[in-house]
């Protein structure tokens, strides 16, 4: 009934005065006790309310819906429990929206949490989706000092309270509201909370919470999505498989996962196929090869990959843990189906064994194998027979293979080029390391701080103290220079090669730097210039630190070199005079 049209009262106007009615009398007096049950009868049973209406008709609600008793919260809850037919839940969902901005008007104190949740699934159940959504969205916001868990608790306990009459499409909603306010991780955290509570997340929402992960750039929050939704059985659609290749891109890894799903199925893949590899391998990545080789499985059974792709996955992922027996076991069973064996697959077991102890020769044989089976080794097949040979002093094989993969223009990545060099450094053969520094920068790739101090660690152990400083001078060119990591890395090594006087300058380099000195780096000096026979520097060096202790502390064996030192010289003094 619309009060509007009530004769000889006046009704209030949204924003104070009175103005006088006009039309027929009002079936609802004046005298209608302000109760939650009969608000939401008459929110029920009218075809439009208004604000007017609300105030001509219950003129004590608003001080009653001020009072700390759930008012507003009983009148929501009758109207979501009211089993009502399909044709009006539109408009007691805009009723109850009304008669939800009209009591905060008229209150001083702000609706509670509970009363925002009921109406949400209100406005839900009539689909009026952009209204529910701006309420959502407020509604976490005002929210947001407390924990995630307590708004999901809330929201899913006006859910549940709300009967028969309820639609699980508010909990879905839920998580599309975090996903456009740009909260990934309240909308992953929503998705598990609905899962554990029986209810899988739609499609949309999914997608919703895999957008959002991508253009705040947290990737790892968005393979957390898209393994979840795969788990729960909702499988990707051309949206989700767009947003998937897009976190792959802004991670730089597109081209390298692409090239790999080729190398193993023989031919270009769709993108579908690509996405749920890059799946797998960050999961094998995370050190949970179990969960990685079920979801394969899963994969395999709807077709969303190939079998050789997933089988080869399978034994990379066993080769990954270093579980041989496994490895080979899958192996034996991909030949029984009838996959042909692959680069990729022969590269891992060649990894495994390598990493293995005495597991050389066990790779060698296999890739005479793979030669002999025509399939062509690439970057990473020669970079863990390198490295695996020259880890286990077979110097001569891993020189020719390196050697090799030079020959046919190829270099590692980053990870695959610090384990060789780290491997080279180790077995002395720096000129081999500095070469392959050399191919990675002609290939255009950047070399990171972590390839340098591996050749910097190169040059010490030979005590080449020249090639030392020559890497800290390129890169300085290259402005890799800015941190004490690198600085820590140049003194060690350079007091390795017996030169601590030339160490000592880099102290001031440093402060030039405005970088601070550690005490490591002091006490590898002073023991250096212990061992040098340099007591009165090493003791300066002391000195210093104790000047400066709220920054720099000696450690005791630096302290019991010193001492140790200087009584050595005492005791020559004494001997000689």
């Amino acid at each position: 009934m619309n009060a509007a049209k009530s004769g000889g009262r006046m009704v209030a106007r949204r924003h104070g005065g009175a103005v006088p009615c006009r039309g027929a009398a009002s079936a609802v007096p004046s005298a209608t006790p302000a109760t939650p049950q009969h608000i939401s009868h008459y929110l029920a049973h009218n075809p439009t309310v208004t604000w007017e209406a609300l105030s001509a008709s219950f003129p004590s609600a608003a001080a009653a819906a001020a009072a700390p008793d759930g008012y507003v919260d009983a009148v929501l809850l009758s109207l979501a429990r009211n089993p009502i037919s399909s044709s009006s839940t539109e408009t007691i969902a805009k009723n109850a929206h009304s008669f939800f901005h009209w009591s905060a008007a008229s209150s001083p104190s702000p609706h509670s949490l509970r009363s925002y949740c009921l109406l949400v699934h209100l406005l839900s159940r009539a689909a009026l989706i952009r209204h529910a959504s701006v309420l959502l969205q407020s509604a976490i916001t005002r929210n947001s000092p407390s924990p995630t868990s307590h708004f999901l608790d809330a929201f899913f306990a006006a859910y549940e309270d709300s009967g028969t009459a309820a639609t699980t499409r508010g909990l879905h909603l839920l998580v599309h509201a975090y996903a456009e306010l740009r909260l990934p991780e309240e909308a992953i955290s929503a998705c598990r909370y609905l899962s554990r509570r029986g209810v899988t997340p739609s499609l949309s929402a999914f997608n919703a919470a895999l957008h959002a992960a991508q253009r705040t750039g947290m990737f790892t929050v968005a393979w957390e999505v898209f393994e979840l939704m795969t788990l729960k059985r909702v499988y990707a659609n051309q949206a989700t498989v767009e947003l998937v290749i897009g976190v792959l891109s802004r991670e730089g890894a597109l081209a390298r996962t692409a090239a790999l799903v080729g190398r193993i199925h023989g031919k270009k893949c769709s993108p579908g196929v690509v996405a749920h590899v890059a799946l797998a391998l960050w999961i094998f990545e995370e050190g949970r090869a179990d969960q990685g080789v079920l979801l394969l499985r899963r994969m395999l059974q709807r077709n969303i990959v190939f079998d050789d792709i997933a089988y080869s996955l399978i034994v990379h992922a066993y080769c990954h843990i270093g579980e041989l027996k496994s490895a080979h076991e899958q192996w034996d069973d991909m030949v029984r189906r009838g996959c042909h064996p692959n680069a990729f697959v022969y590269t891992c077991l060649i990894g495994a064994h390598c990493r293995r102890e005495g597991g050389v020769s066990e790779a060698i044989q296999l890739l005479q194998e793979m030669l002999s089976k025509k399939l062509k080794p690439y970057d990473a097949t020669y970079s863990h027979l390198i490295t695996g040979c020259f880890r286990q002093e077979r110097a001569e094989d891993g020189s020719e293979y390196f050697d090799k993969m030079l020959e046919e223009g190829l270099v590692p990545d980053i990870g695959s080029c610090n384990e060789i060099l780290e491997a080279l450094c180790g077995a002395g053969e720096v000129s081999k390391a500095n070469e392959l520094v050399t191919a990675m920068i002609d290939k255009g790739i950047v070399l990171g701080q972590d390839t340098y101090c591996r050749l910097i660690d190169g040059y010490s152990k030979v005590g080449d103290a020249q090639g030392v400083v020559k890497i800290y001078y390129e890169m300085e060119h290259r402005g890799l220079t800015h941190c004490t990591e690198v600085f820590t890395c140049l003194i060690r090594g350079l007091c390795q090669c017996g030169n601590p006087k030339e160490a000592e300058k880099f102290l001031s380099v440093m402060e030039r730097k405005s970088l601070v000195p550690t005490s490591d780096m002091h006490d590898t000096l002073i023991s250096s210039y212990c061992e040098k026979g340099n007591t009165k520097r090493a003791l300066r060096l002391y000195d210093t630190m104790i000047t400066r202790k709220e920054t720099l502390i000696p450690s005791a064996d630096t302290f019991m070199t010193l001492v140790r030192r200087v009584i050595k010289v005492k005791t020559n003094c004494s001997l000689d005079t």
